[in-house]
């Protein structure tokens, strides 16, 4: 069996639309016309976790956006900028697409369509250890990893699904939404 040294790997397809569209005109009309996905999709994500987070944990991260929330804006703009890059290129570039391709290499031989298995299969291994990375800080919270994996898994099965369909900017974009969202936008209203 031939082992592939690029990456990302070619079988998965991913490329960067963003540099894609500097090249083709087809790739630009695909980013034009995607720029409202991430503030769609990072501020709903936001919501959702919060209103998780409430239902399931009673609100136990609304201490941490308080307490985040009162930092200066210089701050909370550099936690969202920083951890938005920082996680997208770890979990999502790294993680996810590591994960996918060893999936895809495993599968291949032995399911049809192994592109779509090995996709989901990164993601979801990356949305998790997403949520197992947040558990740190939630020392007294009832049942902290279940929370942290449920609350930031549904962030990292979002943020995965829109790096894979429609590339590494619109997630790290999408990410820095979400994290404005709950740590510059939410503060306003507690």
């Amino acid at each position: 069996m031939k082992i592939q040294v690029w990456w990302p790997p070619r079988p998965l397809g991913l490329g960067t639309p963003l540099n894609l569209a500097l090249a083709s005109p087809s790739t630009r009309s695909l980013v034009l016309r995607n720029w409202w996905l991430p503030l769609v999709a990072g501020v709903t994500a936001s919501i959702a976790v919060l209103l998780v987070d409430q239902l399931l944990f009673a609100g136990a991260s609304l201490g941490r956006v308080r307490e985040i929330g009162s930092q200066p804006l210089s701050t909370r703009l550099a936690i969202t900028i920083l951890s938005a890059v920082e996680e997208e290129l770890i979990y999502r570039v790294f993680i996810a697409t590591l994960v996918a391709w060893l999936a895809w290499l495993a599968v291949s031989h032995f399911y049809r369509e192994p592109k779509q298995l090995a996709e989901w299969v990164g993601i979801l291994v990356a949305a998790y250890l997403f949520g197992l990375a947040h558990v740190s800080g939630l020392s007294n919270v009832a049942h902290p990893v279940l929370r942290a994996v449920t609350i930031n898994g549904i962030a990292g099965v979002v943020l995965g699904s829109i790096y894979w369909w429609r590339g590494l900017e619109l997630g790290i974009l999408t990410h820095m939404v979400a994290i404005a969202t709950v740590y510059i936008v939410v503060p306003l209203f507690l």
